[in-house]
Parts: C-alpha cells; sequence; structure tokens
C-alpha cells in the first residue's frame, strides 16, 4: 500500500515543530518499506498536494493538534471527509487545507490519518519542543510504524469490536468482567493485543480505568455514545424490538445514538 507521511508545522515556533520532529526521527531510524515516502512538509502544504499527484493509496499526517488536551497529548484517527478548498494559499500551513488542494486535485488517497500532539506553546521563537511534546515524539512514531504497518480496515475493526463488547458489558451489569484478562478472555485475543487495543482507546478519550481502586475499564461519555451508535450499527437488523415498542414513553432509546438496539441490550 503506497503511503506517504507528512510533517507540518513551523520549527521556529516550538511545539509546532513536533510533525517535523516525527519525520526527522523516522527518517534517522531508517526506512519504513519501499512503499513508504516521508516527508517535512513545514508549512508548505502545497508540496504535499503536489506529492499526492504521484498516486498514493495512503496518506499519514503529523501535526501539532490544539483540541483542549492536555500537553503531550496524542491524538490518532482517521480523516472520514474533507471539505472543499475555497481557496488556494502557496503556503498551506494547515494540514486540512491541504487536504482539501489535494481532494480538488483528485489526488487524495482513499486512507488518510492525522497523528497529532496536543502542544503546549507554539507563539515563542525557538526550536525546542517542551519536554512533554518531546516525549511525544517517540509515541508518534510507533503510531505511524503501526499505521503503515497495518492491513486496511483491520485497526478499525478491532476498536469497534472492543467498544461494542465493553457496552454490552455494561449494559448486561457483568461486575468485575471488564478487566485485561475478562477482556481478552470475552474476546479470545492475546492479552497483549487486548491491552495495545484499549490503550489506544484511552488516548482516543473513548475508555479509561475505573477510580474505584479496582482493575477494570469503562467508557468514557464520548466512548459511551461512539459505542451505541456502532452497537446499534451492528445488531438492530437482529433484534425484533423496533423504536415504537418501548413501552416507556420516557426511555432514552428515543433519542439516543444506539436507539433501540441500546434498549434491547439494557433489558435482562
Amino acid at each position: 500500500m503506497r503511503t506517504l507521511v507528512a510533517g507540518f508545522g513551523n520549527v521556529l515556533r516550538g511545539d509546532d515543530g513536533f510533525g517535523v520532529a516525527v519525520i526527522q526521527k523516522l527518517q534517522a531510524e531508517g526506512s519504513l518499506g519501499d512503499d513508504v515516502e516521508l516527508m517535512e512538509v513545514g508549512t508548505g502544504g502545497l508540496r504535499m498536494a503536489q506529492e499526492l499527484l504521484g498516486g498514493y493509496e495512503r496518506l499519514v499526517v503529523v501535526d501539532a493538534m490544539t483540541r483542549g488536551g492536555a500537553p503531550g497529548q496524542l491524538y490518532v484517527e482517521e480523516v472520514q471527509s474533507v471539505a472543499p478548498a475555497s481557496e488556494v494559499d502557496l503556503h498551506l500551513a494547515v494540514p486540512s487545507r491541504a487536504l482539501a488542494v489535494a481532494q480538488a486535485l483528485g489526488a487524495l488517497p482513499a486512507r488518510v490519518f492525522l497523528v497529532g500532539c496536543e502542544p503546549l506553546g507554539v507563539d515563542e521563537l525557538t526550536m525546542e519542543l517542551s519536554p512533554l511534546v518531546k516525549g511525544g515524539v517517540e509515541k508518534a512514531v510507533a503510531e505511524v510504524r503501526r499505521l503503515v504497518a497495518e492491513r486496511p480496515g483491520e485497526e478499525v475493526a478491532r476498536r469497534d469490536e472492543m467498544l461494542q463488547l465493553l457496552y454490552w458489558l455494561e449494559g448486561e451489569g457483568f461486575a468485575g468482567s471488564a478487566t485485561l484478562a475478562g477482556i481478552a478472555r470475552f474476546l479470545t485475543w492475546p492479552e497483549r493485543e487486548a491491552d495495545s487495543v484499549l490503550s489506544r482507546l484511552i488516548e482516543r478519550g473513548d475508555v479509561r480505568r475505573r477510580d474505584d481502586g479496582s482493575s477494570e475499564f469503562e467508557l468514557t461519555e464520548p466512548g459511551r455514545r461512539e459505542a451505541a451508535r456502532r452497537f446499534a450499527e451492528e445488531f438492530t437488523p437482529l433484534l425484533a424490538q423496533g423504536h415504537g415498542e418501548c413501552s416507556d414513553p420516557n426511555c432514552d432509546c428515543r433519542t439516543s445514538p444506539g436507539g433501540p438496539a441500546e434498549c434491547r441490550s439494557r433489558q435482562p
């Protein structure tokens, strides 16, 4: 799968140089394979759009991303849609605008991933990353290697399966089952694989460790909404109960993302 890994950012603006730092680290460690190209985009996103005209099936964009998390927090996600380009800037320092231009050129790959890090500061004139963001470089390198190595759809499928299981365990009230060992047993996965997927879901903010001193995991509120939606997509066709069959007019199945599947999953 021909892949371009592109690092954005201004290396003169502290943590804004995160994306370039990740590319430099990857270059220092050696090739990711004959089908993977590494590019220091910097603030010249038009170069990335032009490079994509050469034909790529996957793109990984690495950049500092301000989303309100703690400095150094990593974000990894797949881009589902790209807004149309309204103008063309020769610099295109913002990845979303570079992606829009690539889309307008018909060069946007079928799979586009973002690997971002919450910065501490991007306004100070310095070439040094803050300690927390510098620590995120190694984690981002590992995520890029994982994305490049995975088969299409495999990671997304594992994440969905994990979310659905945690949602089902919560709905059924299986106390004590959402431990690493219990989850691995339910999914028939090796514990190392289950731990890896859980770690990525924790980084995404969909899962957290319970704060009651147990070794169990639980869904966060955003994770619960996403799990309910996935659960409904997967199991609604198999459930006999329809939306209008719930006898409780105040039941949250009438407004929740999970709909009747969520209601059904919580019934004995």
